[in-house]
C-alpha cells in the first residue's frame, strides 16, 4: 500500500473515530470536567452566584474508599500443571514488581480519578528506548595496540574513534530500555467502537493524540521534511480546555525556538488490510495533525492500551462516570442553594416601601448598616414582607443529598456514620459500616477487572516480547533472576479483591487471635505437631499486608529464605554445642562426685584403720598396765609370803 493512501485511510479513521474534535463523547468529557471544576452557568447579575460541587466532593470520597481496595487486590496467572505452579508463581511475583518499579500503582490511581469522572480511564504501556553519548578525550596518535585498549576500557554499546591532530576522541553510545505504564487523559483518545468485540484490542482503531517538541520527533527517526510539514500545537480542543480549567486561555506559551515547538501527533495502532482478501494487519502508523504525511509505520504484536471504567456499560467500551450520574442532583442543588442565598440576602435587607418626597432616599437606599434614615413622618418608610424559604431549601438540599447517595454510594457520608457507630455494638458497627462500603466495593471490583488485571496481563506480554530476556527482581526479601523470553502466554483466573475498612478491621482482629493461638501452641510443645515458624510467618505477613505496612520482608524473615536457613543451622550448631557442653559438664560433674565419694571412702577407711590400731594399741596398752599390775602385785603378794615365812 502507498504511503498516501495509508495516510488517506488513518486520517479519515482519526476524524471519525470517537472522541475527535466536538463530538458527543467529547462534549460528555468536557461537561464532566467542568462540573468538576464548578464550571456553571452563572446566574443574573445581583443574585448569588453560589455553586454545589458535588461532583468533586463524590469523586474525593469515592477514591478515598475505593484506592486502597484496589491497591491491596491480588492479581495471580494461572498455572497451567503442577509443575509450572511454580513458574507461575514467580511471572506473578515479577509482573508486580515491574508494575511497583514504573511506579504504575500511582498512575493507576490517575486512571482511576478519570474513570470515576468522565467514565473511562486509560493506561498506555509501552516500552522507552532511551540513547545516550558520551566522550572519552585520549592522547593524539595512539597505535593499533593503544587503540584496542581504548575500546576496551570505554563502556557503550557502540565505540566510535576518531583521530586529529592534538586528541583522539572515543564517542560511546549506549541503548537502554525501560517499561513505561502512563496514564492518559481520556480527552486525547480516540478509537472506533464498532467492531467484531468491545474491548479495546478488538477494535480496529485506536489512537493516541501526543504531543512532541520538533527535537523529540527528529531524535525518534522522523525525517525533517515531516516535522517542517507539521503545524504547531495552538489550537487546543475542548476537552484539553476544560482540563486545563482556568489555564486554558492564560497565554501563548509558544516556544521561540523551533527545536522546542511542539507538534501534535497521533499515534494509531489500525488494522489494516492486507494484499489477501479479507485479511487484516495490526500496523502502528503515526501520523500528522493533518494527516497529510506517514510519520511511522510498522507491524504490531498488540494494542498497547487499556480501557476500564468503574461504572461500565455492558456491550460498550464507554462506561458511565459520576459527572454524568450527578450532573442533574448538583445543577439542582446549586439552583437551590442560590435561592437560599437570596432569600437570606433579602432577608438581611429586606426591600422597604417609601413615600416619594417623604424619605430621604440616599439615606434609604445606601446599605450602611443601623445608618440613619430621614423621614418627614412616621409613616414614610414601609417593610415589605419576605418569606424565609430557609426550611424549604434544606430540606430540598437534604433530599438531593439522599438522590446523590443512592446513585454513587455513601461514600461521602462515611465519615459521619463512624462517628454515629462509635458508641454502638461491635455488630452493629460492622453492619451498618458494609451497608455503606457496598456501593465502593462494586466500584472497586470493576475497576479490578477492567483496569488491575488488563495491566497485568500486557505487562506481562510486553516483558515477554519487546523486553524479552534476563530481568532482575528482589521478591520476598531475595534477588531473583528469570528470563523473560522463555515465559509463555498466560491467563488470569485468581483475583483476590482487597479489603474495605470494615472487611480490613474485621481480618487484622482474626489474624492477631490465629498469631496468639499459634504462639501458646509453640509454648506447650505444638511445634511441628499442630503449628510451625513457616505458618507463623504466613499469619504475620498476612497481617502486615492487610494492616498496608508494605511488604512483609521489611519487618520478617521467610523462614525458606538462604538466610534464615543459614541462621537455623547456626542455632542448630549452637544448640548441638551447648547439649555437649551440657553433657561434658555432666560428666565432669559425675567424675568429681565419684572422686569424692572415693576420696571419702578412702579418708573413711584410713580412720577407721587407724583407729582400729588406736583401740588395739589402747588395748595392747591396757594388757600390759594390767599385766604389770598383776606382776607387781604378784610381787608384793611375793614378798610378804616370803616376810611372814621369815617371821
Amino acid at each position: 500500500m502507498r504511503k498516501e493512501d495509508l495516510a488517506a485511510i488513518v486520517y479519515r479513521e482519526v476524524t471519525q473515530a470517537r472522541g475527535y474534535d466536538t463530538d458527543t463523547l467529547s462534549a460528555a468529557r468536557k461537561a464532566a470536567l467542568d462540573l468538576y471544576e464548578g464550571r456553571m452557568t452563572a446566574a443574573a447579575e445581583g443574585r448569588s452566584q453560589a455553586i454545589s460541587l458535588d461532583v468533586a466532593d463524590s469523586v474525593h470520597a469515592i477514591l478515598a474508599q475505593i484506592t486502597p481496595v484496589v491497591r491491596t487486590s491480588q492479581i495471580e496467572f494461572e498455572p497451567q500443571s503442577q509443575e509450572d505452579e511454580q513458574p507461575a508463581q514467580m511471572e506473578t511475583d515479577f509482573v508486580r514488581v515491574s508494575i511497583e518499579r514504573a511506579s504504575g500503582y500511582d498512575v493507576l490511581d490517575d486512571s482511576i480519578f478519570d474513570a470515576l469522572l468522565v467514565g473511562n480511564g486509560w493506561l498506555h504501556v509501552h516500552v522507552d528506548e532511551e540513547t545516550t553519548e558520551s566522550e572519552h578525550r585520549f592522547p593524539p596518535n595512539l597505535t593499533a595496540e593503544e587503540l584496542f585498549v581504548v575500546k576496551q576500557t570505554v563502556q557503550g554499546d557502540s565505540v566510535d574513534i576518531k583521530q586529529t591532530e592534538t586528541e583522539t576522541i572515543a564517542t560511546a553510545t549506549s541503548t537502554s530500555k525501560k517499561l513505561v505504564v502512563e496514564s492518559v487523559p481520556p480527552e486525547d483518545m480516540l478509537f472506533s467502537e464498532e467492531g467484531s468485540g468491545y474491548e479495546v484490542d478488538e477494535i480496529r482503531f485506536v489512537a493516541r493524540k501526543r504531543l512532541y517538541s520538533a527535537s523529540a520527533l527528529k531524535e525518534k527517526g522522523v525525517k525533517q521534511e515531516f516535522i517542517d510539514n507539521l503545524p504547531d500545537a495552538v489550537e487546543l480542543y475542548d476537552g484539553d480546555i476544560a482540563r486545563q480549567g482556568i489555564y486554558a486561555n492564560d497565554g501563548d506559551y509558544r516556544s521561540v525556538q523551533d527545536a522546542n515547538r511542539l507538534k501534535r501527533v497521533y499515534v494509531c495502532y489500525i488494522k489494516v488490510q492486507t494484499g489477501m482478501e479479507n485479511k487484516t494487519q495490526l500496523r502502528q502508523v503515526w501520523i500528522g495533525e493533518h494527516g497529510s504525511d506517514v510519520l511511522f509505520d510498522e507491524p504490531a504484536d498488540f494494542i498497547p492500551f487499556i480501557c476500564g471504567s468503574a461504572i461500565p456499560m455492558p456491550h460498550r467500551i464507554v462506561g458511565t462516570g459520576i459527572g454524568l450520574l450527578l450532573a442533574q442532583v448538583q445543577n439542582q442543588k446549586t439552583h437551590v442553594l442560590r435561592q437560599y442565598m437570596d432569600n437570606l440576602a433579602v432577608l438581611n435587607g429586606s426591600r422597604m416601601g417609601a413615600i416619594e418626597g417623604q424619605v430621604n432616599m440616599s439615606d434609604l437606599t445606601n446599605g450602611r448598616i443601623n445608618g440613619v434614615v430621614r423621614m418627614r413622618s412616621p409613616d414614610a418608610v414601609v417593610p415589605l414582607p419576605a418569606s424565609d424559604i430557609g426550611p424549604q431549601a434544606i430540606s430540598a438540599l437534604n433530599y438531593l443529598d439522599q438522590v446523590r447517595t443512592q446513585r454513587v454510594g455513601a461514600a461521602l457520608d462515611f465519615n459521619e456514620v463512624q462517628a454515629q457507630l462509635m458508641g454502638t455494638s461491635a455488630t452493629a458497627a460492622a453492619g451498618q459500616l458494609s451497608k455503606v462500603e457496598q456501593m465502593g466495593g462494586w466500584f472497586a471490583g470493576n475497576i479490578v477487572k477492567t483496569m488491575l488485571m488488563p495491566l497485568f496481563q500486557l505487562v506481562h506480554k510486553t516483558l515477554r516480547t519487546e523486553l524479552a530476556g534476563p530481568v532482575m527482581a528482589k521478591i520476598s526479601g531475595r534477588w531473583q533472576q528469570a528470563d523473560t523470553a522463555q515465559w509463555q502466554a498466560r491467563q488470569i483466573t485468581d483475583i483476590q479483591m482487597g479489603l474495605t475498612t470494615t472487611e480490613k478491621a474485621e481480618r487484622l482482629s482474626a489474624l492477631a487471635q490465629v498469631l496468639q493461638q499459634q504462639q501458646g501452641m509453640m509454648s506447650t510443645g505444638g511445634n511441628g505437631v499442630i503449628t510451625d515458624t513457616q505458618r507463623i510467618y504466613s499469619a504475620m505477613a498476612d497481617w502486615i499486608r492487610t494492616a498496608n505496612l508494605g511488604p512483609p520482608d521489611q519487618y520478617l524473615i521467610d523462614p525458606t529464605s538462604e538466610q534464615a536457613q543459614q541462621a537455623l543451622q547456626q542455632q542448630q550448631q549452637e544448640q548441638e554445642f551447648q547439649a555437649q557442653e551440657q553433657l561434658r559438664i555432666q560428666a565432669e560433674e559425675i567424675k568429681l562426685n565419684q572422686n569424692f565419694e572415693l576420696e571419702k571412702q578412702g579418708r573413711e577407711l584410713s580412720y577407721k584403720e587407724w583407729k582400729d590400731r588406736l583401740m588395739a594399741e589402747i588395748e595392747e596398752a591396757k594388757l600390759t598396765v594390767d599385766s604389770t599390775i598383776k606382776v607387781k602385785e604378784l610381787n608384793i603378794n611375793a614378798q610378804g609370803d616370803n616376810n611372814g615365812d621369815t617371821d
